[in-house]
C-alpha cells in the first residue's frame, strides 16, 4: 500500500507501534504523528447489497438506523471480520479508506466521510495493519482515492445521542 502512494508521489509519514484495536488504544498517537484521528466503521444493508466505509471523527457514536434512512439502503449494520476479509483484506483494528485499494474491480464499498471532516488538513489511517499509522495531507489521499476510482463523498453523518446519567452526591452531616 505505501509502495502504491509512493508510485503516485503522495507525501506521507509512517510511524510503527504496538497493535491497536480500539479508538481508545490509538489516543497516543495525535502525540507523535500531526492529523486528525479518524474512526473507520464498514457496514452493510440488511441484505448485503450495499456497503459503506464510513469515516467519522473519533468520538462519534453513528446512529447506523438513521444513516440507512438518510440515504435509502433501510437497516444497516456492521460487517462481520470475515466479511472484512473477504471484501477488503483487511481485520478488525485494521480497517481505513486505505483498504479500498482491495476493492478496485467491483467497486463494492461506498466511502462516506462525515461532513465534519471536510476542513482537516491531514488524516491519521493505518495503511492495511494496525501495527503503523500514516499522516497523510487531504490532496494526497484524494490524490490516491482518484487512483483507485473511489472518490469521498462528504455527508451529515447522523450520531447517537449518549445520556449521562448524574448522580447527586450529599454530604452526611
Amino acid at each position: 500500500m505505501l509502495k502504491f502512494l509512493d508510485g503516485l508521489g503522495v507525501d506521507y509519514r509512517e510511524v510503527r507501534h504496538q497493535a491497536v484495536y480500539s479508538m481508545a488504544g490509538s489516543a497516543h498517537l495525535a502525540a507523535c504523528l500531526e492529523g486528525s484521528r479518524c474512526k473507520n466503521l464498514l457496514v452493510q444493508s440488511k441484505k448485503g447489497k450495499d456497503r459503506l466505509l464510513v469515516v467519522t471523527p473519533p468520538d462519534a457514536m453513528v446512529d447506523l438506523g438513521a444513516l440507512g434512512r438518510s440515504l435509502g439502503l433501510g437497516r444497516l449494520s456492521f460487517c462481520s471480520p470475515v466479511e472484512m476479509m473477504d471484501l477488503l483484506a483487511v481485520e478488525p483494528g485494521a480497517m481505513s479508506p486505505f483498504a479500498l485499494l482491495a476493492d478496485r474491480d467491483g467497486r463494492k464499498v461506498r466511502l462516506l466521510m462525515d461532513r465534519s471532516l471536510e476542513p482537516v488538513s491531514r488524516f491519521l489511517f493505518h495503511p492495511l495493519v494496525n501495527t503503523a499509522t500514516v499522516s497523510i495531507r487531504r490532496e494526497g489521499l484524494a490524490r490516491f482515492l482518484v487512483a483507485i476510482d473511489h472518490p469521498a463523498e462528504f455527508v451529515e453523518i447522523p450520531y447517537r445521542v449518549v445520556e449521562h446519567e448524574v448522580v447527586e452526591l450529599r454530604a452526611n452531616g
